[in-house]
């Protein structure tokens, strides 16, 4: 293996991050090594590995704390280095690197009270386990598997303490909250499979509601416990379906849930239509309509959960009603489907126009459903005419295409000057240069690329269309694709995390062999050597420029 130096360290961090990984020498542990890499760990905000790998030129290294994952030579990394360096220097012997144990292979190995004695052991210090444990105990006790007798109460109990959040939960301790509701929910699966049906529906109508009490005290960024919570839904209606369970009761119980309880987890009629049975949807339907009668007729809540029952018991008239209210104005859209899927498709497209006929950005929905009855009829006029005044309401790429294909044999030229002049005066009056831009987007997929860079030019555009207008130049104006690949060179690199490296080291590349069509060999060494000074500290962006040929 390579020796490095304090030196080298230093250049890889900056004095900044040397200085504070000086520091830290302290807190580093289990310095070991092996032919190629330094291992170790450093402990701050928690404990990190860290490997140093010195290479023939250069070094390469890894340690799993945020500002070494955006490809930074970490303050951890410097501590470790610094703590071989020195070991090397007196000569201590430097361990070997061990591989892991096999945990696995060694907890085959134990007998089964030593495993249980472990087991037991590892739930006294760790919470989450010990709940999950809890459960899968208590259920075992039900069903008989578990050698013990367990009352209804004693299990609602550990439900609540499996469940139960005293404190904020964050995104980082989400991921083991939502394995124990898998398991709560596992095990009221099981009840149902030893035919505990009863027991099932109970328990599990317990735990959505403890559910409501405690999900929104999650941060559930990537939506974990979430679904596990629906897992209990799913096993709630299940239970539902097979328990002896009183339909008007269930209706009660669900229309309390979705009216007064917290809106997670998720409680559909539409889940519960089997277990509801023909009985229990005319109570809920029944009690939903004297609900409503007393709200007034902008309560979101209680509009969608009439908008599902209208759904579900097939009554078309009523969803048109319901869709027609409320303060966000008429629902056209959902009219139209529902019209549609009744077979009624003139009072679709009577909705279907009124809804174009109103002010705003037209539902694309809208326009496709009657510009589709107007071909069918044959009504080419009209078509046009409703291409044109959603071309004008909301002028862009899509709709300028919609425009040209259905337009009429030879009139395309006349109609295309027209539509570029509503793009003009749109581009006229943009305020946010650095936003897309339709009349560019327009002209690039024409293929028009000099109309296109000159629209640019007077209007902006957002980075994605400059680059698209610098590859059409490319061949023949190589200066004006030189200047817009420079700017989204240092723009990639500038942004959080490493993804954008391969981008822009391939864009660097392409501004390099500009220079030399421009007859100036001089000034792309200059710029390669410049990204490489700047970024020097940033070892993935050198990488990808390595890979680059650069």
């Amino acid at each position: 293996m390579r020796a490095f130096s304090r030196e080298e360290l230093l250049e890889l961090a900056g004095r900044k991050s040397y200085d504070r990984g000086a520091s830290y020498v302290p807190a580093v542990q289990g310095l070991s090594t092996d032919r190629t890499t330094v291992h170790g760990t450093v402990t701050g905000t928690r404990v990190y590995r860290v490997e140093l790998t010195p290479g023939r030129s250069r070094m390469s290294w890894e340690c799993d704390c945020p500002w070494a994952e955006e490809g930074n030579f970490c303050k951890h990394c410097v501590a470790l280095g610094l703590v071989y360096i020195s070991a090397v220097e007196r000569g201590t012997s430097v361990p070997a690197a061990a591989a892991p144990p096999d945990i696995r292979t060694y907890l085959e190995s134990l007998a089964y009270a030593d495993l249980v004695d472990l087991l037991v052991s590892a739930a006294g210090t760790d919470e989450a386990l010990e709940r999950r444990l809890e459960v899968r105990a208590a259920s075992a006790a039900v069903t008989g598997s578990g050698g013990g007798d367990m009352t209804m109460a004693a299990l609602r109990a550990f439900v609540d303490r499996a469940l139960r959040i005293d404190d904020f939960v964050d995104y980082r301790e989400a991921p083991a909250y939502a394995e124990t509701v898998s398991d709560v929910a596992e095990q009221l699966h099981r009840l149902m499979e030893d035919d505990l049906h009863d027991a099932a529906e109970e328990l599990s109508r317990y735990a959505v509601e403890r559910l409501g009490e405690y999900l929104p005290l999650t941060d559930d960024s990537d939506g974990e416990v979430g679904e596990a919570a629906l897992r209990v839904v799913e096993a709630h209606v299940e239970a539902c379906a097979n328990a002896n369970q009183d339909p008007v009761e269930l209706a009660e119980w669900l229309l309390d849930r979705q009216l007064n309880g917290s809106d997670v987890p998720e409680l559909l009629l539409e889940s519960y239509a089997g277990a509801l049975g023909e009985a229990g949807l005319e109570h809920y339907g029944n009690r939903l309509v004297g609900i409503g009668a007393d709200r007034t007729s902008d309560d979101w809540g209680t509009r969608f959960l009439m908008a599902e029952f209208a759904r579900v018991s097939g009554d078309v008239d009523l969803l048109v009603r319901v869709y027609s209210q409320g303060r966000e104005g008429v629902y056209h859209a959902g009219i139209v489907d529902a019209l549609l899927s009744a077979g009624r498709d003139g009072e679709a497209l009577a909705w279907a126009e009124q809804g174009l006929a109103e002010e705003g950005h037209p539902d694309g929905r809208l326009v496709e459903h009657v510009v589709g009855a107007y071909r069918a009829a044959e009504r080419w006029e009209d078509l046009r005419r409703v291409r044109w005044e959603v071309f004008e309401r909301s002028p862009g790429v899509e709709s300028y295409r919609a425009l040209r294909d259905d337009e009429a044999p030879g009139e395309w030229p006349r109609v295309r000057g027209q539509a570029l002049a509503v793009l003009r005066r749109s581009a006229a009056r943009r305020n946010t240069r650095h936003f897309p831009c339709p009349l560019v987007e327009v002209l690039l997929w024409e293929g028009s690329g000099d109309e296109a860079w000159e629209a640019a030019t007077e209007h902006g555009c957002d980075d994605r269309q400059w680059l698209r207008l610098a590859e059409l130049r490319e061949e023949e104006h190589p200066g004006d694709s030189l200047d817009v690949y420079v700017r989204e060179v240092s723009r990639l690199v500038a942004l959080t995390g490493t993804a954008p490296y391969p981008r822009a080291a391939e864009l660097a590349r392409r501004v390099h062999g500009l220079y030399g069509r421009l007859g100036r060999p001089q000034d792309a060494v200059e710029f390669v050597a410049g990204l490489r000074r700047e970024h020097r500290r940033k070892r993935r962006f050198l990488a990808a420029l390595d890979r680059a040929g650069l």
